[in-house]
């Protein structure tokens, strides 16, 4: 037998109960490291599994040919076929032959291989006498595709492009593509069956989670991104140093092999660059799960930022404002269409109780004359929390599914002392004796 995406997730799982059974399964992959892994894990529960690995890009026409013209040329016969592997809700992007890459590799490349086998599979049956079977590893979410179903002539569209309609659109076309080969084998008397179906909701890869964090390359930020990579989240670094940033992605990626990460340039205490960063992510059409305003600087002298409004002010909250609210319709659009609960997260801290007297300064953000560091500080912490209560209250009014919350993550060294000298030293020198390290911070 063939099974399609067999390195992960319910593939690799087939593939091991199907082992167990005493079937010769062939693992058609596109990652073959991952696949040689899945099949050791096979051969060592399993003595005796016959179990082999063959490259297979679906989202290639040239790899599914080759793939067919190995296979065919071993002479081997062909009982059963599972169109497994799928990608879902990816950015627009195009296949190597041109195709929008969901249809291309969810549809049209479970067609041509299933096509290019047909032979091998009828032959197989007949001079068996044994039931052959296609399955097609469809979804309900064939119900998400376009309101016209199948967009035939508008397939690379990009103008027009949702990432869940297209997702639902290739599931759709598994359907239609099961239902007719069922037609043609009765109508020919050919003994192969063909279904197509809903594994269920199932926790895969496939649906990773995106999720954006700033502030990621160090500290705090840098731990959340690699625990959260671990979980199998595709991360977003929002980073000011894109250098920094970067180290972090490969040391991650070093670590966990397949972890999906990537790095986009943001700095809070610019509008702008906000600006560009939230345009530039929407662009991408990448639902967005998980929001993480996680940047901060503590205690600075009195500085202002690029749009001039104090340092501590606009990075800690309005670059976190601005930033979410930018993301907003996006983070409210994947709740809505993947039925799963949003999460926005405001890293605050216990420091919001040196805020000013009066609380938050609005009519003297500017005012330098009764600047203080830590109590700034405070007040930009202060904001954060009253930010993610109204966003809690605003969404649970309007029933969006997305909870926003601020947390104290607790003491922890890193550097975002390094605009106090005193309080700095204190962290390098006896930080470490009383404080905790960034491994201890709770997103575990």
């Amino acid at each position: 037998m063939v099974i399609t995406g067999a390195s992960s997730g319910i593939g690799s799982e087939t593939a091991r109960v199907l082992a167990l059974r005493g079937v010769h399964v062939t693992m058609a992959v596109r990652n073959m490291a991952a696949g040689r892994d899945v099949k050791e894990a096979i051969v060592k529960e399993i003595a005796g599994a016959k179990v082999d690995v063959m490259e297979l890009d679906l989202c290639s026409m040239a790899s599914i040919r080759k793939f067919a013209s190995e296979f065919n040329t071993k002479s081997l016969p062909l009982n059963l076929l599972v169109n497994n592997a799928g990608i879902m809700a990816t950015p627009f992007t195009l296949s190597k032959d041109n195709i929008e890459v969901q249809f291309a590799t969810n549809h049209l490349g479970h067609f041509l291989l299933t096509s290019l086998l047909m032979e091998t599979m009828k032959k197989t049956a007949k001079e068996s006498g044994r039931e052959g079977r296609i399955v097609n590893v469809s979804s309900d979410g064939h119900q998400l595709a376009y309101r016209e179903g199948i967009r035939f002539d508008k397939i690379n569209d990009q103008s027009g492009y949702s990432s869940f309609g297209a997702y639902g659109q290739s599931k759709l076309a598994n359907i239609l593509h099961a239902n007719e080969l069922a037609k043609r084998f009765k109508e020919d008397n050919v003994n192969i069956t063909v279904n197509s179906l809903h594994p269920g909701v199932i926790d895969t890869s496939l649906f990773r989670y995106n999720g954006i964090i700033n502030g990621a390359s160090s500290g705090i930020g840098t731990e959340t991104a690699r625990v959260l990579a671990l979980r199998g989240v595709h991360v977003i670094m929002a980073v000011r140093n894109t250098a920094a940033g970067r180290d972090i992605k490969d040391a991650i990626v070093k670590e966990i092999p397949g972890a999906k990460v990537d790095v986009m340039e943001l700095d809070l205490a610019s509008m702008a660059s906000v600006r560009q960063f939230a345009s530039d992510f929407n662009s991408q059409g990448l639902p967005l799960n998980l929001l993480i305003n996680n940047a901060a600087v503590m205690a600075t002298p009195f500085m202002l930022s690029k749009d001039n409004i104090e340092l501590q002010f606009a990075t800690n909250h309005i670059g976190h404002f601005l930033l979410t609210s930018l993301l907003l319709d996006n983070m409210k659009k994947t709740a809505r269409e993947s039925s799963r609960e949003g999460r926005i997260v405001n890293v605050s801290s216990e420091g919001h109780k040196l805020s000013y007297r009066e609380g938050i300064r609005f009519d003297k953000i500017n005012d330098q004359s009764g600047y203080s560091g830590f109590v700034a500080y405070g007040q930009s912490k202060l904001a954060n929390i009253l930010h993610a209560k109204e966003l809690a209250k605003q969404f649970k009014e309007a029933e969006v599914n997305i909870t926003a919350n601020s947390l104290h993550p607790g003491a922890i060294a890193t550097n975002l002392t390094r605009y106090n000298s005193i309080l700095d030293g204190f962290v390098r020198m006896i930080g470490r004796f009383v404080l905790k390290n960034v491994q201890q911070f709770p997103v575990k």
